[in-house]
C-alpha cells in the first residue's frame, strides 16, 4: 500500500468533500455522527429489515454516547432528510432508520476516492 498517496488522499478529502457532499460534511462532523452514519448504511446495504433506531442504539458502545446523544443525530439527520423514519407495520412503537436516496448517492459518490484502497 502507498501510504503516502492515503494520506495526500485523506488530507485532501477532507477539505474537498466537504463542500462537494451536504450528507458527508453533516455526518462527520464528530464521532457520534459517524457511527450512527456507518451503522444505518450498513444495514441498508446488507438488506436488513431490522434497523430500528434501538438496534442502532444497542450497536454505539455507552462510553461514547449516550441516548439522548444519538438521538439528537438521528433527530438532526432526519429533520435534514438524510433519513428517514418509517414506523414499523407489526409494532407502531418502533421505527426503522433509512438512508434516503440523497445520502445513499453521495455517500457512493465519496467513497470512490477510496477505490483501490
Amino acid at each position: 500500500m502507498d501510504y503516502l498517496k492515503l494520506l495526500q488522499i485523506l488530507k485532501k478529502d477532507l477539505t474537498q468533500s466537504n463542500s462537494d457532499f451536504k450528507t458527508v460534511k453533516f455526518f462527520r462532523k464528530d464521532f457520534v455522527s459517524v457511527w450512527v452514519w456507518f451503522c444505518v448504511l450498513e444495514h441498508y446495504y446488507n438488506n436488513n429489515k431490522n434497523n430500528s433506531i434501538e438496534k442502532i442504539l444497542a450497536e454505539i458502545p455507552s462510553e461514547y454516547a449516550s441516548r439522548p446523544t444519538i438521538f439528537k443525530v438521528i433527530n438532526g439527520a432526519a429533520d435534514k432528510n438524510y433519513f428517514e423514519k418509517i414506523h414499523d407495520n407489526d409494532d407502531k412503537r418502533k421505527i426503522h432508520l433509512l438512508p434516503t436516496s440523497q445520502t445513499i448517492k453521495e455517500f457512493e459518490d465519496w467513497a470512490k476516492v477510496f477505490k483501490g484502497f
